[in-house]
């Protein structure tokens, strides 16, 4: 059975319910806010985020009732930063859709972060679980100092692969980490198994992270919806390029190139093809196998079933992206 038919049909309900949830919410205001608000949840996306929350709650014989709120309000927190990273990246589209910023401006799109992360909160509050409510509210604030990290970091040429993974590790794993545990905690999972979760989220969200900068080097543009090398055009320099800035035998040539801030168009497509074909990429995608089978690693501690067994199966098919 196909991966995506395995997931409907074991949380495909949940999922519905937290789109009509999302739905609801973000119509009960009125004017714009409403309108730039359904205007981005009506883009789509892999609601991975949501997901994660309802498997992790389902292992341990969760209730929905308990868990889709929670799992909505994880999804609106991520679309907050959706909509702040476009107006920070004067981004014009998003999954092919014109940006919140793009159609009404900086100011209504940052606003509109701001009112999806406040009803986000709302929503964890009235759930009533202070444990979950303590995990989201930290992982905002983690979330909040990896976004100031990278943007202190662009341009530099003297940052290492382990102030990349303490960036990484505050701007995507600690989310991925706080909707594992999340869920556990409102399944009634015990102190072990929801430590257990939190580190197969973390770990997960690593090597989320580490392939999607990968793809950003090797993808195809037309299946990303972006150009191959956005992220060096942005001065954020990732694994495989910070790898190849530690190696004698090509720092020197990588740091002439980057030099000017932002990188030139001509500079940026010589970098990528240094990455290309000097170690670079079987470099990041070794990295990542190591966070993937951290993960499972977890995973396996927790009990096994149709949930566990299905997020195992998420985990590897992120494997096999490019790993």
């Amino acid at each position: 059975m196909k991966l995506l038919v395995r997931v409907r049909a074991t949380v495909g309900q949940a999922l519905e319910r937290v789109e009509r949830l999302l739905e609801e919410v973000l119509s009960a205001t009125e004017g714009l806010g409403a309108t730039t608000s359904l205007h981005l949840l009506r883009a789509g996306g892999k609601r991975i985020r949501p997901l994660l929350t309802l498997l992790s709650a389902r292992i341990f014989g969760g209730r929905d009732d308990d868990v889709v709120p929670i799992a909505a309000a994880a999804e609106m927190i991520h679309m907050a930063t959706l909509v702040h990273d476009d107006v920070i990246d004067h981004a014009p589209t998003r999954r092919g859709r014109p940006t919140v910023n793009a159609i009404w401006g900086n100011y209504p799109a940052v606003l509109t972060g701001d009112f999806m992360l406040a009803r986000a909160m709302s929503l964890i509050v009235d759930q009533g679980n202070p444990r979950v409510l303590k995990i989201m509210s930290d992982m905002i604030y983690e979330m909040c100092e990896g976004e100031i990290a990278q943007h202190q970091f662009k341009g530099r040429l003297d940052q290492t692969q382990q102030d990349y993974f303490r960036r990484i590790g505050k701007k995507t794993a600690r989310f991925f980490q706080a909707c594992c545990e999340s869920g556990a905690i409102l399944g009634g999972a015990s102190s072990h198994h929801v430590q257990a979760m939190g580190v197969f989220g973390y770990q997960l969200g690593m090597a989320f992270q580490v392939v999607d900068d990968l793809l950003d080097v090797v993808g195809d543009e037309v299946e990303m919806g972006k150009p191959a090398g956005s992220d060096l055009a942005e001065g954020v320099f990732t694994l495989p390029v910070l790898y190849l800035l530690e190696q004698p035998a090509y720092r020197e040539r990588v740091a002439e190139l980057l030099r000017e801030f932002p990188p030139a168009g001509a500079a940026i497509r010589q970098v990528l093809r240094m990455v290309r074909d000097n170690g670079a990429v079987r470099y990041t995608e070794e990295v990542a196998r190591r966070f993937i089978d951290q993960a499972l690693a977890a995973l396996g501690q927790v009990p096994d079933g149709v949930a566990s067994r299905l997020l195992r199966d998420i985990t590897l098919e992120l494997a096999a992206r490019r790993t």
